[in-house]
């Protein structure tokens, strides 16, 4: 049992047995993980996307986990750990990739996974989950009363609705609905604070984005609400081609056309689409390829436009309600990355936001990096109202040699003006360069006074919050 701190993480914190029997006696013995594997499996994400991340995280693990399924369950532990001096990072299925739920001073990872219940949709499009809730569940819950999420990740079938506003940002639907920042997409939140007893805290529309993508680090979220989108049929269309500008182009062109609905629109320089097995068969080997989910009344109209271009439409899968595998959208986003390590160790990712002069900005990155950068392309809305905007964005491939490299090619895409939302720190601050997090702080005095919530991921935060001996990790900055 791991009640002591490792010799090589000496900030770590510990709990006693007494405190684990607390624990137990709360949410049920079997509830409560203690065992080095077990232990090691809840303190852990898709972190090893990053080999900058694995070699720093790798060590770090909670003390114990607990699994809880009720509200008044996590009260009572929240209230164990503040009174204990436990530091608490939650998880859900922990399908992030910046090591957001590692815990980095042990203390105690809380399992919000069982959670899981979708309170309802109501007749004008907003749906209420706990934070638990998969995805896959809020998405047929809603489509079964005639709206759908206006964005979800690639990882939808896994992934809960509170991690993922904890963690994520955007995902399929994001080319026309934003990110979960955007368009009013997130209307409620409830919050529990980490005091004994805690509290409870309500946040609508602006202020709950106070307590969004900050790692769980400023309140527990324990309810959300979501605003929906009108459910359509979507067609699964492939587009082909042996010239990447081409590709790119009409790609391009296709996501500013507001004409044509579209959940979906990722574009992969070869040899991306070689990595996705599974679906390999439904284009020819040695092209770049697109991917695109339209509705199905414009999908004749995309088959003219890009045969007209040059481009193949070589398969397309019809829509089929209940939605079912094969889906396109299994691959694209960070699952591209997933699929592409899988297939070659030696790859990694970046996340970049390219300008107008997008074309420029890709051809001088291959230029400079023939063998080592592949485009991978995504779109997203971004703002609302008179603020809103298409944002040309991706995750591009980057062949991993050394640290140094890897920073001197983010470096040089922060000189041809490149933004890079950096994925291989597990600081927020780091990932959100240019954010102001003013409100974000502002609410974690008010909801962990203790600083005991995923202590260090709000690594600039001026409030008191606990440390390992010797400081934070370090990580590339960009």
């Amino acid at each position: 049992m791991l009640f002591h701190p490792p010799m090589d993480n000496p900030g770590f914190v510990g709990i006693s047995p007494d405190v684990l029997d607390e624990l137990g006696g709360l949410a049920g013995t079997e509830n409560v993980i203690t065992d080095k594997a077990g232990v090691e499996t809840f303190s852990k994400d898709y972190y090893w996307y990053s080999p900058v991340l694995l070699s720093r995280l790798e060590r770090y693990h909670a003390s114990a986990a607990v699994k809880v399924c009720s509200l008044d369950v996590l009260k009572d532990v929240v209230a164990v750990a503040v009174a204990n001096g436990l530091p608490v990072t939650l998880r859900g299925a922990a399908t992030g990739n910046y090591g957001q739920c590692i815990p980095l001073c042990g203390g105690v990872v809380i399992d919000l996974s069982g959670m899981d219940r979708v309170l309802g949709v109501t007749a004008d499009g907003v749906i209420t989950a706990e934070p638990g809730a998969r995805l896959v569940t809020l998405e047929n819950a809603a489509r079964a009363k005639g709206w759908e999420l206006r964005c979800y990740p690639s990882t939808w079938m896994k992934a809960t609705v509170g991690g993922f506003i904890a963690g994520g940002t955007g995902g399929i639907g994001s080319v026309t609905w934003g990110t979960l920042r955007d368009q009013g997409t997130i209307k409620k939140l409830t919050l529990l604070t980490l005091e004994a007893p805690p509290r409870v805290l309500v946040l609508e529309e602006e202020e709950a984005l106070k307590a969004f993508h900050v790692y769980g680090t400023n309140g527990i979220i324990v309810e959300a609400e979501l605003r929906l989108a009108p459910a359509r049929r979507w067609d699964q269309v492939v587009i082909a081609g042996t010239s990447w500008a081409a590709l790119r182009d009409f790609t391009d062109a296709l996501a500013f056309d507001d004409s044509l609905p579209k959940r979906l629109l990722s574009a992969f320089e070869d040899p991306i689409p070689s990595y996705f097995k599974p679906v390999r068969k439904f284009y020819p080997a040695g092209h770049h390829v697109c991917f695109l989910e339209v509705d199905e009344g414009s999908t004749a109209e995309v088959r003219r436009r890009a045969e007209a271009a040059g481009l193949l439409v070589p398969h397309v899968i019809p829509h089929a309600e209940p939605r079912r595998a094969p889906m396109l959208s299994d691959f694209t986003w960070n699952h591209t990355t997933l699929w592409a390590i899988k297939a070659n160790p030696e790859l990694t990712y970046l996340q970049c936001g390219f300008g107008d002069n997008f074309r420029e900005q890709i051809d001088l990155l291959k230029a400079r990096y023939p063998t080592e950068f592949f485009q991978h392309s995504e779109y997203m809305r971004m703002g609302s109202g008179a603020q809103d905007r298409m944002a040309r964005g991706g995750a591009p491939l980057v062949r991993y040699t050394t640290e140094e490299r890897l920073r001197e090619i983010m470096a040089y895409c922060a000189e041809i003006g490149v933004g890079i939302a950096n994925p291989h720190s597990c600081y927020l601050e780091d990932f959100h360069t240019n954010g102001d997090f003013g409100d974000e702080y502002a609410l974690k005095a008010d909801t962990d006074p203790h600083g005991l919530l995923n202590p260090g991921k709000l690594r600039h935060y001026p409030g008191t919050q606990l440390a390992p001996a010797g400081g934070w990790p370090e990580f590339i900055s960009g």
